[in-house]
């Protein structure tokens, strides 16, 4: 196994990677061979993303969609399927988060999460699947969340959708064990990405501010994370390296699912 070059040729798609953890794997993946597209719809920093995923492959790029629209994501699709004629890996990264209780819930946001977090990626599934299928071979990588498993109050929404995202995950993989398709998921804790960076930064600086870092900083035995550690793990489980996992969720969240809090 070339180490080297784990990913030397293989056709991807990061379903959001303009920024954050999904750019985190969409370099991590071109610098090891992959040819690499990459989702989402900041406008404003895709060409930065593209131009920087270019110098790995001219034939790297940015598909703008936005994966809240069934259309504009089957078409992001459709126009790798056209292009590449289909994927060897599928990562998706999209998530969207909106804190609220049951009561205070509308039908239209938890729909928004729905469609976002847990049918952007069945449909990019299932526009991918017949091609993985006839060439026997694919990998499936779903970045799930620590809130799948263990929450806090006010994440219904997000809990709920990144929870259906593991159990799909599980399905699928027994589904298609037999026909070189693996299928598994990330659940990332505290990951000082770029997002949490604007929350951070949403805080005025001063005693608001250290307070909310000193929170982040205690959540977990190890450091915060980084938007790498996400990459790290998703190259393994890219890789030949992982050829023997499928149906897991993995946590990567500094040991904050076996600490227990006051």
């Amino acid at each position: 196994m070339d180490y080297n070059h784990l990913l030397e040729n293989k056709r991807v798609f990061v379903t959001s990677g303009i920024r954050g953890i999904g750019k985190a794997i969409a370099v991590l993946f071109a610098n090891q061979g992959a040819v690499v597209a990459v989702g989402g719809k900041n406008i404003k920093l895709a060409p930065e993303t593209e131009a920087e995923l270019k110098e790995y492959n001219h034939k790297n790029r940015v598909i703008l969609s936005n994966l809240s629209s069934k259309e504009e994501t089957e078409h992001a699709c459709d126009i790798l399927l056209k292009e590449w004629g289909g994927v060897d890996i599928l990562v998706n990264t999209v998530g969207i988060n909106r804190h609220a209780e049951i009561t205070d819930a509308s039908d239209e946001e938890l729909l928004n999460l729905y469609e976002t977090n847990y049918m952007s990626g069945i449909r990019c599934i299932r526009k991918f699947i017949p091609n993985m299928l006839e060439q026997r071979y694919g990998v499936i990588i779903n970045i799930s969340s620590i809130h799948s498993v263990m929450t806090m109050p006010g994440f219904l929404g997000y809990a709920g959708t990144k929870g259906a995202v593991n159990a799909s995950a599980r399905a699928m993989a027994l589904d298609y064990a037999g026909k070189g398709i693996r299928v598994n998921t990330i659940c990332p804790g505290l990951i000082m990405s770029d997002n949490l960076m604007d929350e951070v930064n949403s805080y005025p600086e001063g005693p608001q501010r250290n307070a909310f870092m000193t929170m982040l900083e205690h959540m977990q035995p190890l450091a915060p994370g980084r938007s790498e550690d996400i990459a790290n793990t998703a190259l393994f489980l890219a890789s030949d390296m992982s050829s023997y996992i499928t149906g897991q969720s993995i946590m990567v969240d500094g040991g904050a699912s076996i600490k227990a809090h006051p």
